[in-house]
């Protein structure tokens, strides 16, 4: 006797409706080691190439002065964690912040 599986909203669920628990679907907040993984801190770096950009630009620079990048506003740029692509992303302003949001995983 076999039994017909179906994923539904990232769920498996058997013929009769029953959701079937399994790793492979689990939400990561669902996970049992989510408590302890959720307080981790991870430095996450977003690189632009700035071309010729000289260290004597880099060191005089001030407050709200801007530096200009030969990528493409709408272009999505590497996001890292460590030495490992975690993805791209692409920038968001919010008032006076800019954010990151993650658009692709590697």
């Amino acid at each position: 006797m076999s039994t017909q599986l179906s994923v539904i909203n990232s769920e498996m669920v058997a013929a009769n409706g029953e959701a079937i628990p399994s790793p492979w679907f689990t939400r990561m907040e669902q996970h049992g080691a989510w408590p302890t993984l959720s307080r981790i801190e991870l430095k996450m770096t977003v690189r632009i190439a700035l071309d010729r950009l000289k260290v004597r630009t880099l060191l005089e620079l001030r407050e709200g002065q801007i530096l200009t990048s030969q990528v493409a506003h709408t272009k999505d740029v590497p996001l890292t964690v460590g030495e490992v692509r975690l993805g791209w992303s692409e920038f968001e302003v919010s008032g006076q912040r800019i954010g990151v949001r993650l658009t692709q995983l590697a």
